[in-house]
This record gives structure tokens, sequence and C-alpha cells, in this order.
């Protein structure tokens, strides 16, 4: 009867921690969906790019904590660097770069990115972001551990205070990331 007692507990040990690390469970053939929360002060982003093997673009850089969508927990984190502003209408065109770093690897997107000023909902923000990849696009530049050779396309709709751009700026921004092995 101990041996069952102990095979169930280790059992329900194995599912908890499953579930625990679902999270965490990131990688290629996932729809990853997550947060990139905070208030953060501007960099250069120059060293961050040469250290992926990027061009270096005088990129405005945040860093942002990265959070899972479905618990709500702090997984990692992220850096959102912007280049290519340009004015367009009463909004901003831009190139967005998104350093995710889970804790199983680190995946670099880059979009095409349209900010907006907002017409009604929460007055913390200002505008409301988005970038919706073509179909077949892959905005998957860098992938190393779990996204080794990543590929697929990337999403973002989010809400952004710009009221102290460039030097400061406010996120709440949803990224899906539908990635897989590269083609």
């Amino acid at each position: 009867m101990k041996n069952i007692q102990k095979l169930s507990l280790g059992s329900l040990m194995l599912v908890l921690l499953y579930l625990g690390g679902a999270a965490s469970a990131a990688g290629l053939n996932n729809n990853i969906a997550v947060r990139l929360v905070g208030t953060a002060d501007m960099y250069n982003g120059d060293a961050l790019f040469e250290d992926f093997g990027l061009d270096q673009e005088g990129a405005l850089c945040y860093d942002l904590d990265l959070v899972d969508v479905k618990s709500g927990n702090v997984i990692g984190s992220a850096a959102d660097c912007l280049t290519n502003i340009s004015p367009v209408g009463s909004g901003v065109a831009l190139t967005g770069t998104t350093f995710f770093f889970f804790p199983g690897g680190t995946v670099v997107t880059r979009g095409l990115t349209t900010v907006q000023p907002t017409t009604h909902g929460s007055a913390d923000f200002t505008h409301i972001t988005g970038a919706i990849p073509q179909p077949g696009d892959n905005n998957v530049v860098y992938g190393d551990g779990k996204f080794k050779n990543a590929s697929g396309p990337v999403r973002l709709s989010g809400a952004v205070n710009l009221g102290n751009f460039p030097d400061q700026a406010t996120f709440d921004c949803v990224f899906i990331l539908d990635i897989g092995p590269g083609r």
C-alpha cells in the first residue's frame, strides 16, 4: 500500500510541476501569447543589436517584463526597440524589433508597426499600437535555445503611453508568436 501511495504522490507532483512550468514550455511549434508590460526609460540599442549580430540602427529601446497571458506570471524579460520612426497622418509608422528573453531561449522578432492616438479607452494610455504580418511572413530574425532555427509570423496589439516619449514610455502590449522550425 505504501508503494501505491508513493507512486500516486510522485505522479501528482509530476503533474503539478508540468502545469506550473507550462508558461516556460514556450518553444517551437507553439502558439505563444505574452504581454510586454511596464514603464521604462529609453536607451540606445546599438550594443544589444550588436550582441545578436544585427545591424546597429540607433534604436530607441525599452526593457520590460515578459508576462504569460494565461497565468499573469512574469516569465522573463523583453526589450522593445523602435527604429525608422516616421509620421503618417495623425499617427506614426515604425519598425519594431523585440527581444524576448524566455527561460528556455531567446527569440528576436521584427515587424512594421502602426501607432495611433487613442480615441477612447483607458486614460493611462495615449496610443494604440499594432503589427499585422502578411500571410507567409517570417518575423523571426534570431533564435537560440528552444528557438534555434525558428520562423513564423508575429502579431502585436497593444497600448502605450507616449506622454514622455522618447525618454520614457509605458507599455501593455500583447504579442502572439506563431513560430515553428525554420523553412
